[in-house]
C-alpha cells in the first residue's frame, strides 16, 4: 500500500488549487502555485533565493517557499542542479538552508545545509500517490509520462504508471498470478522449476518454499542484509526491516520483500546475487543437474534423476548403499512424476510432508523446508 508523503501531498494540493487562494499563505505551506507571478493579490515576493526559505524548502519559480526540491517547483533565481547524490537544489549562489548551503544529509537530515527531503525508491510502490519512482532513483511528482521510470520498469502511457519491463518479473510471490508460481530471484517461476530439496541448492542452502536460502546456525554465515533464523536454520531474517525503501534511510539500499538490501546500479549485481526491484539479493534459483525423471540421465552410476536433481539410489539390491555415507545415511522414499523411488537422504532432507512441485502445501503459518513443514 502506498503512503502519501509530505511532498506528494503538496503536489496534489498544488494541482487541485487551479484558482487563486483566498488567503495569503505563509512560507512553506505549498499553496499559491495556482497563481503564477503572484497575479491574484500581487503581494511582494515571499522569497528570491533559497536562503530565504526554511530547512528542506525550495524558493520556487513562483517566488514562494515550498517543501520539496526544484525538480518539482523550479527556481526563483539560478538553475535547478541535480547533484551526485541524486538531490537537487537551486544554484543561485546564496548558500543558506538548501542543499547548496554546506554540510548535512541529502535525504532530509537535520544538519545545517541539509538537502531537500528526497524520498529514495527502488520500485513504483515506494512512492506516494501522485508521484513516480523516477530514473534518478527517487520519487518525483507527476506520472511516468512526464517523469519516466526507474531502471527495470517501463511507462504504461494510458495509466501513467510504471510497470515491470519484463512481464515475468516480480518482487514477491503475490506478484505471480499463476497457480503454484513463486517469485524466485525476481522472476515468476513455475513449480517444476523451483527447488525440491536442499540438494539442489549447491550444498550451501535449504529449499524453503521452492527457493534456495543460505543455511546458517549463526549470523556469521549470512550476508549483511540478513541474520540467521535459528528456528529454520536459514539466513532469512532482515538485518534491517522495511516496508518501503524510505525506511532504509539512504541512497545505497532499497527495500526488497521487507529487507534493506544493497542497491543495484542499472541492473548490475555481484556474482551470487540477483536483481530484484533494483536491489541485489542472494540468488534463490535451484541448480538443476539432470532432466529425465526416474532414470540415470546425466547422473553418476547408481544414481537417479528426481526433480531435476541427482540422488544416490538405494532401491532393490542397493538397499545398503546409504549405510556408510556421511550425513545422508538413510534410505528414503521420494515421490516424483515417474513414481516412487528410494534414494539416500537424512532425517532433515527429502521430507514427504510438502512438495511445491506436486502442489502439496503446508498449513497456514508453516513453510516447506526440504520437504518438511516448519
Amino acid at each position: 500500500m502506498k503512503r502519501l508523503s509530505l511532498v506528494g501531498l503538496v503536489g496534489v494540493l498544488a494541482s487541485v488549487l487551479a484558482g487563486c487562494p483566498i488567503f495569503d499563505d505563509g512560507p512553506g505551506n505549498g499553496y499559491g502555485s495556482g497563481c503564477p507571478g503572484n497575479d491574484c493579490f500581487n503581494p511582494a515576493p515571499e522569497c528570491t533565493t533559497a536562503a530565504e526559505c526554511g530547512l528542506n524548502e525550495t524558493c520556487g519559480s513562483d517566488q514562494k517557499c515550498h517543501t520539496g526540491d526544484c525538480t518539482i517547483w523550479g527556481c526563483a533565481s539560478g538553475t535547478c542542479v541535480t547533484h551526485d547524490d541524486q538531490t537537487a537544489s537551486c544554484d543561485d549562489g546564496s548558500g543558506g538552508s538548501g542543499a547548496t548551503g554546506g554540510s548535512g544529509t541529502s535525504s532530509g537530515g537535520t544538519g545545517a545545509g541539509a538537502g531537500p527531503n528526497v524520498v529514495y525508491c527502488g520500485n513504483p510502490d515506494d512512492c506516494a500517490s501522485g508521484e513516480t519512482c523516477a530514473p534518478e532513483t527517487y520519487c518525483k511528482a507527476g506520472d511516468c509520462n512526464a517523469v519516466g521510470c526507474i531502471y527495470g520498469y517501463s511507462c504504461d502511457a494510458p495509466s501513467g504508471l510504471c510497470k515491470f519491463s519484463n512481464p515475468a518479473a516480480c518482487g514477491t510471490d503475490g506478484d505471480c498470478l499463476d497457480a503454484g508460481f513463486a517469485c524466485v530471484s525476481g522472476i515468476c517461476t513455475a513449480p517444476e522449476d523451483q527447488c525440491f530439496d536442499g540438494g539442489q541448492c549447491g550444498g550451501v542452502g535449504k529449499c524453503v518454499g521452492g527457493k534456495c536460502i543460505t543455511s546458517c546456525s549463526t549470523d556469521a554465515t549470512c550476508s549483511d542484509a540478513y541474520t540467521c533464523d535459528t528456528a529454520l536454520g536459514t539466513c532469512s531474517t532482515p538485518a534491517k526491516a522495511c516496508a518501503i525503501t524510505k525506511d532504509c534511510g539512504d541512497a545505497i539500499t532499497v527495500c526488497v520483500e521487507g529487507a534493506c538490501v544493497p542497491r543495484s546500479v542499472n541492473g548490475a549485481c555481484p556474482s551470487g546475487t540477483a536483481w530484484v526491484e533494483n536491489g541485489c539479493v542472494p540468488d534463490q534459483k535451484a541448480k538443476f543437474t539432470c532432466v529425465v525423471d526416474g532414470t540415470q540421465d546425466q547422473c553418476a552410476m547408481s544414481s537417479l534423476c528426481l526433480h531435476h536433481g541427482c540422488y544416490i539410489s538405494c532401491e532393490g539390491s542397493a538397499s545398503a548403499a546409504c549405510d556408510n555415507l556421511p550425513e545422508i545415511n538413510l534410505c528414503k522414499t521420494v515421490t516424483s512424476t515417474s513414481g516412487e523411488h528410494q534414494v539416500c537422504g537424512s532425517s532433515s532432507t527429502l521430507g514427504g510432508e510438502c512438495d511445491p512441485q506436486a502442489g502439496v502445501a503446508c498449513v497456514v503459518g508453516k513453510i516447506c523446508v526440504d520437504g518438511y513443514c516448519k
